[in-house]
């Protein structure tokens, strides 16, 4: 009877190597999914499915704009878009909504009271030097009714006015 099998061994082997690899693909692979950069400021804990809306708005040094929008109403349909300037980039849907959940999970948390830190984070998974940021303006809501607005706008070059007189008088 061994003879009977002997023909299917390499068969056998070619399938349980297959099975093997498509198992291993299951557990390590994901697919395509958004890189995660990894922020100077601490971790995460967030997750969109906490997020009821997510609106972010900043203007670059060079007047260019990065808005990001994002909301879920329960059991509706969740709704996502991202508009770059900077990059010409421009994403709704699925891909849009692929890239928020990537900011929202890799930054600090939203209930967080230390929103430089937030900011930081924001900033660090758009790739975008805080040095360009000439505003930033975040707004969102959490299903747990936490709501926030922080906002932040950058001195522009400042005059040489600052109250003292540079004339000085030697009477």
């Amino acid at each position: 009877m061994d003879s009977k099998f002997k023909g299917y061994g390499p068969v056998i082997m070619i399938i349980s190597l297959l099975a093997v690899l498509a198992g291993a693909q299951a557990i390590f692979g994901r697919g395509a999914q958004p890189e995660m950069f990894q922020s100077q400021v601490g971790g995460t804990g967030n997750s969109l499915q906490e997020v009821r809306f997510f609106d972010l708005e900043i203007e670059l040094k060079d007047d260019a704009e990065i808005e990001i929008r994002y909301g879920s109403r329960g059991q509706e349909p969740q709704m996502a878009q991202l508009r770059r300037e900077d990059t010409s980039e421009r994403l709704s849907g699925e891909e849009a909504l692929e890239r928020v959940r990537a900011i929202v999970e890799s930054s600090p948390p939203l209930t967080s009271s230390e929103p430089l830190s937030i900011i930081q984070g924001v900033l660090d998974q758009l790739e975008v030097h805080q040095a360009d940021v000439k505003e930033f303006e975040l707004e969102y809501e959490l299903n747990d009714g936490t709501e926030r607005k922080i906002e932040l706008e950058v001195d522009k070059e400042r005059d040489d006015d600052d109250g003292w007189d540079d004339d000085w008088d030697d009477d």
